[in-house]
C-alpha cells in the first residue's frame, strides 16, 4: 500500500475529542444541508447526503466513520503503529455517536458555544 503525505489529512481533520467533533459535525452538516436546499430550490435532484429530509446529522457521522475515516485510519495505524491514539479517539467518538441524537447534538453544541 502506498500512502503519501498528501493523502494524510491535516491535523485539523484527525479524530478530535468528542466535543470538538460535535462542533465540526454541525458545521459540515449545515453546509451539506444548505447545498441540498439550493439543489431542491433549483429543481435539481438532491444529493442524498445533502437531503435534510432524508438524513440525520448523527447518521451521517456514523456512516463517515464506518465507511471513510475508520478504514483510512485503520490502514494508517497498521503502517504507523505509533499513531494508534488517533484510532482510539475515533473509536471513542464512534461509540459516543451511538448514544447521541440530532437534538442532543444541536443542544450540546449550542451550550458549548454559549459557554465561550
Amino acid at each position: 500500500v502506498k500512502l503519501t503525505t498528501g493523502q494524510i489529512p491535516p491535523s485539523s481533520l484527525h479524530p478530535q475529542p468528542f466535543d470538538v467533533a460535535k462542533e465540526w459535525a454541525v458545521c459540515v452538516t449545515d453546509e451539506f444541508f444548505a447545498q441540498g436546499d439550493m439543489e431542491r430550490a433549483g429543481g435539481l435532484e438532491v444529493t442524498p447526503m445533502c437531503n435534510r429530509e432524508a438524513q440525520s446529522r448523527v447518521g451521517l457521522q456514523r456512516g463517515f466513520i464506518d465507511f471513510v475515516a475508520g478504514p483510512f485510519f485503520r490502514e494508517v495505524v497498521r503502517l504507523l503503529p505509533r499513531l494508534g491514539g488517533l484510532l482510539e479517539q475515533l473509536d471513542r467518538n464512534r461509540r459516543a455517536w451511538d448514544d447521541c441524537s440530532d437534538s442532543d447534538l444541536l443542544a450540546g453544541v449550542a451550550a458549548l458555544r454559549r459557554a465561550r
